[in-house]
């Protein structure tokens, strides 16, 4: 009997951590009957470069483009210069400082001299990283409108070799959302 009673609320559990929500973040609802496969071509818009001194852009930006290429082509588009869809890229990288709370339990108290000793509750740095942002706006130029706009946010590897597939991971996120309309 006492099982029983523990079983239920382990399933709860179980069955909200497998509902999880996805990653991309959809702009509007505007777009929940945007399909992929009512185009057969797609080409890229003209990129402004923000940061000409970061070598990092360009190089994010072509690992970006490729990833979207091989996310396109497995669905069944092409590029071309007369595209049915147009494909915006935006990318923002951010340093942004991880923080945490002080606890009287691990943080002691601080002597100012002559027998005095303070404590109060503070954000501390603990550590700086960065967040990339990826946007992608799916943009049909019959129309001039945006037909799909989605984004994702994640950390960025500090290895180099790591950005590659951080960056393949987000685009098929992208793509993983796009299918789920």
């Amino acid at each position: 009997m006492k099982i029983k009673k523990l079983l239920v609320p382990y399933l709860i559990l179980l069955v909200s951590f497998g509902c999880t929500s996805s990653l991309v973040t959809v702009e509007g609802e505007d777009y929940q009957n945007f399909n992929l496969s009512d185009y057969q071509s797609y080409g890229f818009m003209e990129i402004e470069n923000t940061a000409p001194d970061n070598p990092y852009f360009q190089k994010a930006i072509d690992l970006i483009k490729k990833d979207i290429e091989s996310e396109m082509s497995t669905r069944g588009l092409s590029v071309s210069s007369n595209p049915d869809l147009l494909v915006n890229i935006g990318l923002l990288v951010e340093d942004k400082v991880q923080t945490r709370t002080t606890s009287l339990a691990t943080d002691p108290f601080t002597y100012t001299g002559q027998r005095r000793y303070t404590w109060k509750s503070e954000e501390v740095p603990v550590n700086t990283y960065k967040e990339g942002s990826i946007t992608m706006h799916l943009i049909d130029p019959t129309l001039n409108t945006a037909v799909w706009i989605g984004s994702i946010d994640r950390v960025v590897p500090k290895k180099d070799d790591k950005k590659a597939e951080a960056i393949q991971f987000a685009v098929s996120e992208l793509f993983k959302e796009i299918d789920q309309n």
